[in-house]
């Protein structure tokens, strides 16, 4: 039996300073530089142990609200020469070995010099990831360096952009291994845009999003010959609406100044939240099989008469996706296009997984125009989306809403092919029962020859005046219905 005093003994080891440097370096990497240099008051063994971490992580907010919180009740001015000293110690006294992650974020710096040694010392150290916020209200004009453009290592880059940083690309040998580039730009200037994105080589993955004025232009051309995913959210500040120069009840027009195209021959997903000031064109995207297209302001939907050439953008982006295997849309969209342009939109003969995201339920008429276009539909997916919409969740099922951008459900002149022969499974999520949801689900239920399972999500209520949202109530509802397919089960799940 062991003795107290080694009992003792091995509850008073500590374990973890005897581990290798490479193992304790890593355990470090994962927290804030700040943090890990906190480490070296530890002991002597580990005074050192945080200069051979390979991931580096500078943000100056952190740094800020340190300094707030250490100074309380009564802060001291923050300086923000106080963050580029502990910026310029660790990277003076770090061990000479490369650096795998730089992360810089800044909030107060005004020194671009300094900046631009610290993103230079990184790329002469082959950093393979690189994550710049550079911003601040006192920041001056800043060109991002030139060899940021020539590194060979980086294979992944996140940079967020203000209106007072340029950057401008070599004419050739940009980006040569860099596989992942998220951008967030802040009313940007106008010629970065457009330079930035000229070509990479082998990049597989591009974010783009970010603010712009309604003043903005530019014309964003993206060529990336092995890009797979592409997810662009662009958000335009417009103007209020103001009267027209002729003084009559008319109002200015909206006019597109902003376009955006996508030279990508193996692009395998693509991700847009749409803005009404953005046209969006793609080239080459045979390879497209999965498409999400949300919607951002449906308030925009109000005045979509003054949106010049909204319809002609919103059928050709339409057009361009018309391959895809798998799509998700937001359903207001549709309510921007008239009613001429629904007869003309691409068939969707690839289509295979549908999900259909509504404003309200007001917006099901879309249904009917997707179901004709896409003749082998097996999988359909109805949902609400809120997200990045600006309106009041409650009225969901408020029929009484004058200001919908669209109407109720109208069962189509014929019955859509895939009901006929392809549609498997059904999806209803956030089921209310209200009237035109009932109707869309006796329809479908009704038609779908080929049905194998219809699956209903609803939320469980105790309201007794809300009875028609309780999973009996609905079970009975649609017992009653007429089925198409004979194999049809039809499931109901509730949602806590």
């Amino acid at each position: 039996m062991a003795s107290n005093s080694t009992l003792r003994k091995s509850r008073n080891e500590d374990r973890i300073s005897g581990l290798p440097d490479a193992i304790l370096s890593h355990i470090l990497s994962f927290s804030s530089t700040r943090e890990a240099v906190k480490t070296s008051i530890l002991s002597h063994r580990w005074r050192n142990v945080w200069a051979s971490v390979l991931n580096l992580d500078f943000n100056e907010y952190d740094y800020y609200l340190a300094h707030v919180f250490r100074t309380l009740p009564q802060p001291v001015r923050y300086e923000s020469d106080w963050f580029a000293q502990f910026v310029n110690h660790v990277l003076l006294s770090r061990c000479p070995g490369n650096i795998h992650r730089f992360r810089l974020r800044t909030i107060e710096m005004t020194n671009v010099f300094l900046i631009d040694a610290w993103v230079s010392t990184a790329i002469k150290h082959n950093v393979v990831e690189l994550v710049l916020s550079l911003g601040g209200p006192r920041l001056p004009d800043f060109e991002i360096p030139r060899c940021l453009f020539l590194c060979k290592t980086l294979v992944s880059l996140k940079l967020g952009l203000h209106k007072n940083i340029r950057a401008v690309t070599p004419p050739s040998h940009c980006f040569p291994c860099l596989k992942l580039l998220h951008v967030t730009f802040c009313f940007p200037d106008s010629h970065t845009v457009e330079k930035l994105f000229s070509f990479f080589p082998v990049l597989e993955d591009l974010i783009i999003d970010g603010e712009y004025e309604y003043a903005s232009a530019f014309n964003l051309v993206v060529s990336a010959p092995k890009l797979k995913r592409l997810q662009i959210s662009f958000i335009v500040r417009k103007f209020a609406m103001r009267p027209a120069a002729n003084h009559s009840e008319d109002y200015e027009n909206y006019g597109c100044q902003i376009f955006v195209s996508a030279d990508a021959p193996n692009l395998l997903e693509l991700d847009i939240y749409y803005d009404f000031l953005v046209s969006y064109s793609l080239k080459n995207a045979k390879c497209l099989r999965k498409a999400k297209i949300g919607f951002l302001d449906v308030k925009d939907l109000e005045n979509r008469d003054y949106f010049l050439g909204l319809a002609d953008r919103i059928f050709q982006l339409f057009a361009d996706i018309c391959n895809v295997r798998y799509l998700t849309v937001s359903a207001p969209i549709f309510a921007a296009l008239d009613i001429r342009y629904h007869s003309l939109l691409l068939t969707f003969s690839n289509l295979n997984h549908l999900e259909l995201q509504l404003q309200t339920c007001l917006c099901l008429q879309s249904l009917t125009t997707l179901l004709k276009i896409s003749p082998n539909l097996e999988h359909l997916k109805i949902l609400p989306k809120r997200e990045h919409l600006y309106v009041n969740e409650y009225n969901y099922c408020d029929d009484d809403d004058e200001d919908e951008p669209e109407h109720g459900w109208d069962a189509p002149e014929s019955v859509p092919v895939c009901l006929i022969s392809h549609l498997k499974t059904i999806c209803l999520w956030e089921f209310k029962g209200c009237p035109n949801e009932v109707e869309v689900a006796k329809y479908l239920v009704k038609h779908g020859k080929t049905l194998n399972k219809v699956t209903i999500y609803n939320h469980f209520s105790e309201d007794k005046e809300m009875e028609i949202q309780s999973p009996s109530a609905l079970r009975s509802k649609f017992s009653k219905f007429p089925r198409g397919s004979k194999t049809c089960k039809i499931q109901f799940q509730t949602i806590i």
